[in-house]
């Protein structure tokens, strides 16, 4: 039986034969229908100041010029492009485009791309590049009448146009995204996704392009190094097979001899200045600061978390009787302290805590910026100003009571 993680032989690092052949024919495709001229001959752009000159306001008039770039390197510059930038508070962390991305694709309505944004993902220009360099992917499958009925079909096409229009260095490293989320004071570890397509098919497609174009050691290297070195194994593995294959990647591609190529556009053409009807950076209305607390929620509901405070109180008792026992100990200031005592006392006040703080209620808004304790009577957050629509036990909670209240349409309690 085949091993849906190595894949049908054996190999862990790239997708399936299968899979490989039809990443293949998908770019093959892509390369009969809109030349071969954007999978050897484009830049394959990367997140940095030279392909991004353009200034950065924290509005949508910076989006719009972001995407306005990525369009002149898709070659679709004379598509519009209209922002809508939505609050993190009123999305799911579901989207087109992958959990928790930044931006995607809405429509194309005549010649203007609607392109919706997360509010939080304008604090972070860089990481919203990969995420616009798929909704101008979208955009030019849509513009060029190549879009599909199916949109689960179509998502999987748009990763995939994304490689060979030149955005892959954007892309692949952000399929998945460990990064640390602060809401407020507190800091977690986080997951993000872009596209649906998983990361070593996406390196696949991008070692298709690195065979394609030929390129030497050196540049492979610098490839490797943008990408990061997850993406750069799946990269190198790849292009092992790639290399074996018969006929090869250019045969396969349909892509003409080396000696036909025309002259690949410079870097300083594709990046010259933008024909900006925008607002100066200076007058633009900034969206990518961080929003106060106090009132943030106001007239959108918030839970209140019910739950005791036996977790905090032992915490509190026996934590820092832990912490001081581990210095005196190391300190060695002639008392002598035995671990082992230190841990004792710290166990038993742990205990102790536990006990007194199963007696204790502890009501607190759900909000993960806000977390104010709740009287009992209270129907609004004093501080968020969040209505108080009901009842969880662990801010776990959250997200799923928020999606409940959604589909049922109930009135916050």
């Amino acid at each position: 039986m085949t091993d849906p993680e190595h894949g049908d032989d054996g190999l862990p690092l790239v997708p399936p034969a299968s899979e490989r052949d039809a990443i293949v024919a998908v770019l093959a495709e892509l390369v009969a229908k809109r030349g071969y001229e954007h999978l050897v001959l484009a830049p394959l752009v990367e997140p940095d100041a030279r392909h991004f000159p353009d200034r950065w306001g924290g509005g949508e008039a910076s989006v719009a010029r972001l995407f306005r770039r990525l369009a002149v390197y898709a070659d679709i510059d004379d598509v519009q492009v209209r922002v809508l930038i939505e609050k993190d508070g009123e999305l799911g962390v579901m989207t087109p485009a992958g959990v928790g991305a930044p931006a995607w694709f809405g429509k194309l309505d005549g010649d203007t791309a609607v392109i919706e944004v997360r509010e939080s993902s304008l604090r972070e220009p860089m990481v919203l590049v990969a995420a616009l360099a798929r909704a101008v992917a979208a955009t030019f499958r849509a513009r060029h009448g190549l879009a599909v009925g199916n949109p689960a079909r179509e998502e999987q096409l748009v990763d995939l146009t994304c490689i060979y229009l030149g955005f892959g260095l954007l892309t692949v490293p952000a399929a998945v995204r460990h990064y640390t989320s602060k809401t407020g004071a507190r800091s977690r570890a986080a997951l993000s996704r872009l596209g649906v397509t998983e990361q070593r098919a996406l390196a696949f497609a991008l070692a298709v392009v690195i065979e394609a174009r030929g390129l030497d050691a050196r540049a492979r290297q610098a490839i490797a190094t943008r990408i990061g070195d997850n993406c750069a194994v799946f990269v190198s593995a790849a292009s092992q097979v790639i290399a074996e294959l018969q006929p090869g990647v250019a045969e396969r591609l349909t892509i003409p001899p080396r000696a036909s190529w025309g002259d690949p556009p410079t870097l300083s053409m594709l990046a010259g200045m933008l024909d900006d009807q925008g607002p100066d950076a200076s007058q633009e209305l900034r969206r990518d600061e961080e929003v106060g607390v106090s009132g943030m929620n106001a007239d959108r509901p918030v839970f209140r978390v019910e739950r005791s405070k036996a977790l905090r109180l032992a915490k509190m008792f026996g934590l820092p009787v832990l912490l001081l026992g581990m210095l005196a100990g190391r300190m060695q200031m002639g008392v002598e302290i035995e671990m082992w005592k230190a841990m004792s006392i710290a166990a038993a006040l742990a205990l102790l805590g536990l006990a007194i703080g199963r007696m204790l209620p502890d009501s607190r808004c759900s909000e993960p910026k806000c977390g104010e304790p709740l009287e009992r009577e209270a129907t609004v957050c004093p501080r968020c100003g969040g209505r108080i629509a009901g009842v969880i036990h662990h801010p776990r909670e959250r997200l799923a009571a928020e999606e409940a209240l959604a589909r049922t349409g109930d009135k916050p309690s």
